[in-house]
């Protein structure tokens, strides 16, 4: 018994020096992550609209909807059919609506050199077309390594109402090439990639 009561204080001690150098060891740096850019394939851009189409060739490209779940600065994937998780101290380093946003317009630029794009607000000009694009469900499946997306694409006329002159529904697996963050973001920006090939596709065909 007397043994006891003296290894108590060094246990004690012990723990507490093991919680003390615990508190003082420094937290890892979180990780900011972006979108990688996307970069179309060469080759894929129409020809540049003629000069005396250029006053009309103005598009107006909303904002990209994603899911109201994947709005976080934690960067979220699907575990399961009915639960979410975040990868370990990862965060996007800028609100990935705005992400997603841009690069599909960016991409859209690279196929259409001919056009004008604007957003929500076209200032005193009238774009000839209107774009939106939902991207619902978005949802990176680790268990898988893949993306599994939905993206439907609305492209209107610029009349008031707005005339839905197509639309189009794509379902598309991407593949991650590692089971990182970075590979997540990766499948994004190929998602991002493959929508921007088809409504380009559609500005292209359409009659305004």
């Amino acid at each position: 018994m007397k043994l006891l009561h003296q290894l108590a204080p060094i246990a004690l001690a012990a723990s507490l020096a093991a919680l003390l150098a615990a508190c003082a060891s420094p937290s890892p740096a979180p990780m900011l992550l972006t979108l990688p850019p996307v970069v179309m394939p060469a080759g894929s851009a129409a020809p540049a609209a003629p000069a005396a189409s250029a006053a009309a060739a103005l598009i107006a490209v909303r904002r990209i909807a994603i899911p109201e779940y994947l709005v976080a600065r934690r960067v979220r994937y699907r575990a399961d059919p009915a639960t979410l998780a975040e990868w370990p101290n990862t965060y996007w380093a800028e609100r990935i609506e705005i992400g997603v946003s841009r690069e599909f317009s960016s991409a859209l630029r690279q196929q259409l050199p001919g056009w004008t794009m604007c957003d929500t607000t076209c200032g005193d000009h009238v774009p000839a077309l209107a774009l939106q694009v939902n991207m619902v469900p978005m949802d990176y499946l680790r268990s898988g390594q893949q993306l599994q997306a939905r993206a439907r694409i609305t492209l209107s006329g610029a009349g008031t109402p707005a005339k839905v002159l197509a639309t189009r529904d794509l379902g598309v697996d991407i593949p991650s090439n590692a089971d990182t963050p970075q590979g997540h973001a990766q499948t994004i920006s190929t998602l991002i990639e493959k929508v921007a090939a088809e409504a380009a596709t559609m500005v292209r065909a359409a009659k305004p």
